[in-house]
């Protein structure tokens, strides 16, 4: 493919026919069993199915996923008026309420006028200026990981999730304070997989009772975690000062009359977060080390402006910025895969998108990794090229042609605290590590809440010999 002009704003362009606002009247798309609907979504590899979905049928498809109409929507204007244009006229998707099961009625999963109060009252804890007082402790947390990480060949989404968790643990409560530190893991592995399982796997078709050893494990998951959680909000209020981490700012955080939240709306926040900043983040600097061992240029850029910009010296909020390519890595792994790699909305109206009438009680769905990969955004869109965003790609982008942190007024609170978190913790991984392929690993990948590795993400991890 040709490349663009790097001054050129890329053309919007349409893939697909474009409906008549005939109500009734469906968009084309693959082909259907009788009470399942469409099986793609349930295979193996259903992240490839959601992408060819899309190369096969256009911008706007419409299956079945059991009796349940679904419409997918990967043009970046459709988007645009689902999330900002047409917002009212649509809710959170089914798969988000079902995730309310584990982060209960935080920013994620709530709705309305309770969404809007809380967006309010925790908003300011997340602005970019409270999030960078952070920096330090991510640095040492990610240094303190290094101690941990053996040469060998490694699953480094272990890794990544024990310091991701160090980190949140300490931003988010302060360390001292969480009583069973080794249970949050588990715990949190066991939401994920039995989320696959029971919502987004052919088993979501079976009456719930056949599923109960599945939902037993998942509410039992969530009543460990409660204890966890509830006893740490209860031992915080009993303080005279709640502190100057996430948790204390959210006790002390005040609407317009006054009024705090109850120790429920703070669980459900701090589960809110713990999920993002925990789990994405392990996510995104998993993959983006397994990308940068199965491309060793791209690593050798990374590592000497590493070098250039700390030397031997810890990073620092100061350095952020003097790091563009480490930043570009971390762009351009969610791009290539994405941990938030689906949302969606249900049509609360019938409402009109793209000329097609959308009935009330569709499931909408945004495939951000089929959008990632449309050759109309991006140049070879299947390679891993991080050097495409030092050229001002993102100002050329369409609007939500990128959705790493979804889109709209519902994008996530916590976009900040993850790409700092994800740069400062690869910069001092570059400092210290070097990546090489495992020869025997191919990565296998689960479509649950977030993008995840079956079996994990197995790297080659050295020491670098240039240094001590």
């Amino acid at each position: 493919m040709e490349a663009r002009s790097r001054d050129t704003p890329i053309e919007v362009t349409r893939i697909g026919a474009v409906g008549r606002g005939v109500p009734g009247e469906r968009p084309p798309g693959p082909k259907e069993i009788p009470l399942v609907g469409n099986p793609r979504i349930f295979e193996r590899d259903s992240l490839a199915a959601f992408i060819d979905t899309a190369r096969t049928y256009g911008d706007t498809v419409s299956y079945h996923i059991g009796p349940q109409l679904v419409f997918l929507l990967t043009h970046p204007d459709d988007i645009a008026q689902v999330v900002l244009g047409e917002q009212s006229k649509f809710m959170k998707g089914a798969l988000t309420h079902e995730l309310s099961g584990f982060l209960g009625r935080g920013l994620v999963t709530s709705e309305g006028r309770f969404w809007r109060r809380q967006r309010k009252i925790a908003a300011p804890s997340f602005t970019r200026r409270h999030i960078e007082k952070f920096a330090d402790t991510m640095v040492v947390c990610s240094r303190r990981a290094l101690g941990t990480m053996h040469p060998g060949v490694r699953n480094v989404h272990v890794d990544m999730m024990e310091m991701t968790l160090d980190i949140v643990l300490e931003t988010v409560f302060g360390h001292a304070e969480v009583p069973d530190i080794s249970a949050v893991g588990p715990l949190v592995e066991t939401m994920m997989e039995g989320f696959h399982r029971a919502y987004l796997s052919w088993r979501r078709l079976l009456p719930r009772l056949a599923m109960k050893r599945t939902h037993d494990a998942l509410a039992d998951a969530r009543v460990q975690l409660d204890e966890i959680f509830y006893g740490i909000i209860k031992q915080r209020r009993a303080q005279a000062d709640y502190g100057d981490d996430l948790l204390g700012r959210l006790l002390a955080a005040r609407d317009d009359d006054g009024t705090g939240m109850t120790d429920e709306q703070v669980r459900d926040e701090v589960a809110t977060i713990f999920l993002a900043g925990h789990e994405t983040t392990a996510l995104s600097l998993s993959f983006a080390m397994l990308l940068l061992a199965e491309h060793p240029d791209a690593q050798a850029r990374a590592r000497a402006e590493v070098d250039q910009v700390l030397g031997e010296r810890p990073a620092t909020m100061q350095d952020v910025r003097r790091l563009p390519y480490v930043e570009a890595v971390l762009k351009e792994s969610m791009r290539v895969l994405p941990p938030v790699y689906l949302f969606g909305r249900e049509a609360l109206e019938d409402v009109e998108i793209a000329g097609w009438v959308i009935p009330r009680g569709t499931q909408v769905l945004t495939p951000v990794c089929a959008i990632h990969k449309d050759a109309r955004w991006y140049d070879d869109p299947d390679r891993f090229v991080p050097e495409r965003w030092l050229d001002g790609l993102a100002d050329r982008l369409p609007k939500y042609a990128y959705l790493p942190f979804g889109a709209g007024a519902r994008v996530c609170v916590g976009n900040h605290f993850a790409m700092l978190e994800g740069i400062l913790g690869l910069a001092t991984l570059l400092q210290r590590l070097e990546f090489a392929p495992d020869p025997d690993f191919e990565l296998q990948l689960l479509t649950s809440v977030t993008l995840r590795p079956k079996g994990g993400v197995s790297v080659r991890v050295s020491r670098r010999r240039d240094r001590a």
